[in-house]
């Protein structure tokens, strides 16, 4: 069991305990983890720590909240989503310690700050993660082999650009990148004689924003209509940015050559 935890922590220890569930509300959501999740998190935590009239209220980008007789507020902006689910795992182990006394504030800062530590897979794993899905999706869809190398060729090619260019702004990337695998793919198809939609298909699906959109769903099921629609339009924005990636490679195509893909 952990020491050292305050029943009444003074104006110090909950400024620090407040600065801490913040840091960790802030994680979960950079790292892609539901909002009504965080919130719950950092409610958890503020109860194990003994900082009374905690009040939370997240969106999708932010963070607003306040303890005491609202002696403590904090507002922080989360611009930056990605998708760590070991960081997303790691705080909410943390979050079971914490509520179980088995770690003090100390030692849960020091456990935070491993979790945001925690680093994205490597440029090959990245490669070989994209090649697989996008072959496995490409025969889900109905390609056969080939398509399967071909879409497994541009899934790989376009997360190492992806993993390269990662400083550049997210729908530039989700434009570039969908265009890069539709000209992968129309090469590669062109070589092997095989169906260029099957391949586009399976390697524009690991691009697609399937969590944004189910996290949406699950938004407007619990009632948070705001934050359900900053998901849905992220989605939304994402998706035509795939689309027109693809359109545009596809039209050029067309437009050189004179024939059409199929």
């Amino acid at each position: 069991m952990a020491e050292n935890i305050q029943l009444y922590p003074d104006g110090e220890e909950r400024r620090r305990i407040m600065d801490f569930i913040m840091a960790a509300g802030q994680t979960l959501l950079e790292n892609g983890a539901e909002v009504f999740r965080a919130e719950q998190t950092m409610q958890i935590m503020a109860r194990s720590l003994h900082l009374r009239e905690f009040h939370v209220y997240v969106l999708t980008n932010g963070i607003f909240a306040s303890a005491g007789t609202a002696e403590i507020s904090e507002v922080r902006n989360v611009p930056v989503r990605t998708i760590h689910l070991g960081r997303v795992a790691a705080v909410n182990e943390l979050s079971r310690e914490i509520a179980a006394g088995q770690v003090n504030l100390e030692q849960a800062e020091l456990q935070l700050v491993a979790a945001r530590r925690i680093p994205f897979p490597g440029g090959l794993t990245q490669v070989l993660s994209g090649a697989i899905g996008s072959a496995a999706f490409a025969m889900m869809f109905g390609g056969g082999i080939w398509e399967a190398v071909a879409a497994a060729a541009a899934g790989g090619t376009v997360n190492l650009y992806l993993w390269l260019c990662r400083r550049l702004p997210a729908l530039i990337q989700k434009i570039t990148g969908a265009a890069l695998i539709t000209l992968v793919c129309i090469l590669v198809c062109g070589a092997l004689g095989a169906s260029v939609n099957h391949a586009v298909i399976g390697a524009l699906m690991i691009l697609t924003p399937g969590v944004a959109f189910t996290m949406s769903i699950r938004d407007f099921v619990k009632g948070d209509y705001l934050s359900g629609t900053i998901r849905l339009i992220d989605a939304i924005l994402v998706a035509a940015c795939l689309a027109c990636g693809t359109g545009l490679v596809l039209r050029a195509h067309t437009l050189l050559t004179g024939v059409t893909v199929a």
